[in-house]
């Protein structure tokens, strides 16, 4: 994670804005995002929350797992001393768009109404565009109506939508069929493809913000299964056997916290049927472990949400991605 190195004056009382000190805040950080976010968490979020407080805590085998790629870098706003506001600010991937992402934005409950929150993205907007940004992007929950009309009074625009949604745990799943063998697996040389897909599934100003890049889908390899190994995970990956594919599953298990993660892509185009035969091939993996959480993000115009539905998914969360443009 890129450092911030916009140099921001220390309050002169112990009452305001000042840089993020990761090593000392996260412990802080943490607690307020816990109390912020915690009832929106599904099991990937529980999980990264796990993991900041792994390094908050100050284990060493954490900081030298974890440490670059949890620790948050930002804005925290204290109030006499006590952190009660936080912003997490980050460069944007791949680097060359040149463009910014904020995240957790979150005051705590006691301090909301007073501006904050207003405050902190003033300031990280400013850091941005001292660093000649092109743009900030965000994502905020769609039904989030306090949240959405801040960001959209600082000039912020929705360019798109995903659905989050989980299988619960135990639920009972209807009978599925067989794959059909339209599939084959996936290997890192496949990443442009993945890439291509994704591309056409979400908007172009929405990919920046998903931040849709070929190093998300280099599936396969050795070094990756021994790195999944090692993290205590499994995964596979199919791509339908075409051209050009309009339908591709990855489905990664979490066996040390028990949870099914599926991306599933479907050009626009397709509709149930190409839905039923992607979810099949990703139901095919699950083996024994269909009794754990399945999570899984989609567009919203996509097929999938109808048919996942109606399998007993339901819909956690929606995330609308909002963009700021500087220049």
């Amino acid at each position: 994670m890129a450092a911030i190195t916009i140099p921001v004056q220390t309050p002169a009382s112990d009452t305001g804005i000042r840089l993020m000190n990761p090593r000392h805040d996260l412990p802080a950080v943490v607690q307020l995002i816990e109390l912020g976010f915690g009832q929106e968490l599904d099991p990937v979020g529980w999980k990264m929350l796990e993991q900041l407080q792994r390094v908050a805590r100050g284990s060493v085998w954490a900081h030298l797992l974890l440490g670059n790629a949890v620790s948050p870098s930002g804005y925290v706003w204290t109030e006499r001393g006590e952190l009660v506001g936080n912003l997490s600010l980050r460069r944007a991937v791949p680097r060359w768009q040149e463009g910014w992402m904020i995240g957790n934005v979150v005051v705590h409950p006691d301090f909301r109404g007073r501006g904050i929150g207003r405050a902190l993205m003033k300031r990280a907007i400013e850091t941005t565009e001292a660093q000649d940004a092109r743009w900030v992007g965000l994502e905020v929950r769609a039904d989030n109506d306090v949240a959405r009309g801040l960001y959209e009074a600082l000039g912020f625009r929705g360019v798109g939508q995903t659905w989050h949604l989980i299988h619960p745990p135990g639920a009972p799943w209807p009978t599925l069929p067989v794959p059909a063998p339209l599939w084959r697996p996936s290997n890192p040389v496949d990443a442009p493809l993945w890439s291509h897909l994704a591309g056409r599934i979400y908007g172009r100003r929405q990919r920046d913000i998903v931040e849709v890049r070929p190093s998300l889908y280099t599936f396969g390899g050795w070094e990756r299964k021994i790195d999944r190994w090692l993290r205590g995970q499994r995964e596979w990956a199919w791509l339908e056997d075409a051209e050009s594919p309009h339908c591709a599953v990855h489905v990664q298990t979490d066996k040390r916290h028990r949870f099914h993660n599926w991306d599933l892509l479907l050009h626009p185009e397709e509709g149930e049927a190409a839905a039923r035969e992607s979810v099949a091939r990703a139901f095919s993996t699950l083996g024994h472990r269909r009794g754990w959480d399945v999570i899984t993000i989609v567009e919203e115009q996509s097929a999938l949400i109808p048919f996942l539905q109606t399998l007993g998914f339901q819909r956690h969360r929606v995330l609308l991605q909002m963009v700021l443009d500087l220049r």
